[in-house]
Formats: C-alpha cells, structure tokens, sequence
C-alpha cells in the first residue's frame, strides 16, 4: 500500500492459489489439520463432528482458487512503515484487505484468508480481520527455544537426568561417529546442498527439482544472503546435512534442512544439527531465541521448545456454520498444544 506521496505503508504477501499450489499456501489443505492427535479430537465436545464437516466442506473446495495472504515459515505476514500511527495501521490494513477480497471476487475465489500469524504478535491484524467478518483458527504452531542460558550445561539442566543422559549419549556418539559442522554463509548453499533438501522434500511428498532448487538458492543468496546462517555436517568430507537459519537481529529463525537418510540413525544427526550445535553457538553469540517453525512438535519440545500457535484468519462473513467450525478446531489445536507444552516444559519430566 501507497501513502499518499507514493511512499509505502504497508506491505503484505498475497497469492493466488489452487490445487497445484504449494500445500501451505491452499487452504483447502492447511485448513484440514489432519495431523491433530485423536486424543484432542475426542476431548472436544463436538470435535470430531466439526472437523468432519469442515473436512467435508474443504474437499469441496479442492478445485477452486483462493486467495491467501502469507507464507508457510515467515511470521508476522504484514509490514507497516515505522512512522504509522496505531489508527493509520488500521487503516491501511483495511484497505489491503478490500483490495486483497477485490481480487478473491475477480478471480471467483472461495476463500480468502490471512495465515501464519504468530498469537498476540500484531494486534491490529487481530482487530481489524474480525470486526471485518474473519474468525480466527490456530493451523499449528511455531517452535520456539528462547536462549535463557550462559552455557550449553545451563541448557542441560533444564531436563530431568534421564533427559539430560539422553542428550549427552547424542552428542558424544556424533561425535565418536566422525561428525563435525561447519558453519557458513549462504554461498554454501549449492548442488551437493540441494540433493540432501531434495532427499528430505522427497521424504515428505514435496515436489523436488535440482535444477529449481539451485535457482532458488541463487535467489537466497541475492536477496537475504547477508542475514543467512548455514551449518554443514560432515563426515571424511561428505555433507550429511545442513540447516539455515535467517539472522533477524538477535533471533535466529529455523528455515530449511536437508539429510542424507542413508547415514544411519546412531550418529543422531538430526538433534546435533538442528539443536546442540546451533544452540551452543547461539549461547556464545548472545542470541536471544531460535524458531523452529512447524511440525514434529513432540520431538522439538522435547529439546526445549515451547509451542507458540500460528494462526490464520479465515473470511467467514455470512458463512455461520464454517465459522462455528473453525472456532471448534481452534479450540482442539490449544487443547493439543496446552498439553504438548505441560508435557514438556516442567522439570523433572523427560
């Protein structure tokens, strides 16, 4: 959005999409939260039955557009100009949003929604979308290790002793294995980096191209190189694995890995590169918290995580039934990571 001297005011993320789109940018498939445990379901009244229905309703919608702003992994989808007053955010944000439905209704989309908003991190998001006619469902979470520790020892006690135990047997067999990681810019990102993302995007069912994988690095690079972190396992010279992170400040945020999965699973490369080395390393450099973005949320708490929900804002205005719906499976997904973070954030649980 344009001030009226031509300045930007805010700017936001928005997409087009169909069934050939990205899975976390359809909505007809991050709506669906089929990976909610049955546990949560079942303590829900009328859980099952909701989620039924909205299932149902979304796989009506499998073969139309819809209109999605956001992106899966880059939190905090609106940006304002730092001279905005509260009630000049409002207002630009609503007119984003009459442009952002504009265009729904020029292209026939179905839904429109705003997505992948960190809980309580932009009020006014909040507040506009639902005087607006939007309800508001939490469609996972972010994984989040706030770096409270002046060792990585601190962090260890933090666990009970049989977690501890279990942590300490990990890094020590990585580095009996051969292990070391080294640490990088984004000019590590290259072919032999993009065949170990392509193994992991294929063991997830994600379409995966070396050649636009490699693009997309070239991409990275370009734009956000000087903020990209890259740690590289390797074993005798052979990379076994990477992660990024995107430097943003003192916060590191988690973006894409890539294994080679015929490496074995004594070597617990995983937890290494995803945790104990960035978190030591994090620790000396004073960051002040690392993001693990979505998914395996029992295994990540595991280690130190705390879910933080993300939310999307659904346009349901009109619409009573998707609506009473969402807020059900809203309330499954904090009843799932109410009890995942119980589980996990008490010490002397392991």
């Amino acid at each position: 959005m344009a001030g009226p001297d031509g300045e930007a005011v805010l700017g936001a993320p928005a997409f087009l999409t169909d069934s050939d789109s990205h899975p976390g940018y359809d909505p007809a498939r991050f709506l669906v939260m089929d990976d909610i445990p049955e546990e949560d379901v079942a303590a829900e009244p009328g859980g099952a039955a909701a989620l039924a229905r909205l299932r149902g309703r979304l796989r009506t919608l499998e073969s139309r557009p819809s209109v999605v702003s956001g992106s899966p992994g880059r939190m905090g989808g609106v940006s304002y100009a730092g001279t905005l007053s509260p009630r000049e955010r409002a207002d630009a944000l609503g007119l984003a949003t009459d442009a952002l439905e504009r265009q729904a209704e020029a292209a026939s989309a179905e839904l429109v929604c705003w997505v992948y908003f960190i809980e309580d991190a932009d009020a006014t998001v909040d507040t506009v979308l639902r005087e607006r006619g939007y309800t508001r469902v939490s469609v996972g979470a972010d994984c989040h290790l706030p770096i409270t520790w002046d060792s990585f020892d601190g962090y260890l006690r933090g666990f009970s002793a049989k977690r501890r135990w279990s942590i300490q047997r990990e890094v020590r067999g990585f580095a009996e294995a051969g292990v070391t990681v080294e640490r990088h810019g984004a000019e590590a990102l290259g072919p032999e980096l993009a065949g170990l993302e392509l193994q992991w995007r294929r063991k997830y069912g994600r379409k995966a191209d070396l050649e636009a994988t490699v693009a997309d690095y070239r991409e990275l690079r370009e734009h956000v190189g000087d903020a990209m972190t890259v740690f590289v396992a390797r074993r005798q010279g052979r990379a076994l694995g990477f992660v990024t992170f995107i430097e943003d400040g003192p916060v590191w945020w988690a973006r894409f890995p890539g294994f080679d999965y015929s490496a074995g699973s004594d070597i617990y490369l995983y937890f290494n590169l995803l945790f104990y080395h960035p978190i030591q390393v994090a620790i000396s450099e004073g960051i002040s918290s690392i993001s693990y973005s979505m998914g395996s949320y029992e295994t990540k708490c595991s280690r130190g995580c705390a879910p933080r929900h993300l939310l999307a804002y659904v346009r349901t205005a009109g619409d009573a039934g998707l609506a009473a719906d969402l807020e059900v499976a809203d309330r499954i997904q904090h009843r799932r990571f109410d009890r995942i973070a119980r589980a996990h954030t008490h010490r002397g649980r392991g």
